[in-house]
């Protein structure tokens, strides 16, 4: 198979094994859907369909023919990931300041995590939709 066919595959596969995961943990372990679980899913579907969009996407520029990476891609990257960081940051402030709230640090690294991820993936979709900032 070629580098495309792979990565055609590799990334369907990932996020098929990652939802299966999650299913089989809650089945076994959760019967019951509680308020952390209902948002671990909340923000790990649009955390997984972001990479689904974008391979779709990729596949359909290859047919025509379109390079993958332009300018205005990297630079949406890039601002995107350095708007991300701040508000990560100030995120990370107030789980910081709120630590006694969560049960064990497990949990509010989990949640960190996964926040940090959510802010970048929305923050590349506001501004693919909206344009970059800016830069004078």
């Amino acid at each position: 198979m070629t580098n495309a066919k792979n990565n055609k595959l590799i990334i369907p596969l990932l996020v098929l094994s990652i939802v299966a995961g999650m299913v089989f943990y809650m089945i076994r372990f959760e019967p019951t859907l509680n308020l952390k679980m209902l948002a671990i899913v909340i923000i790990t579907v649009p955390v997984l369909a972001i990479p689904l969009y974008r391979n779709y996407k990729n596949a359909q520029d290859r047919k025509s023919n379109i390079p993958l990476e332009d300018e205005m891609t990297h630079l949406l990257e890039i601002h995107a990931g350095a708007y991300a960081y701040r508000w990560s940051m100030m995120l990370w402030f107030l789980i910081f300041i709120f630590r006694n709230k969560f049960p064990d640090s497990e949990e509010m690294l989990g949640i960190g995590i996964m926040s940090s991820a959510a802010i970048y993936g929305f923050t590349w979709l506001y501004m693919k939709k909206t344009g970059l900032p800016d830069e004078t």
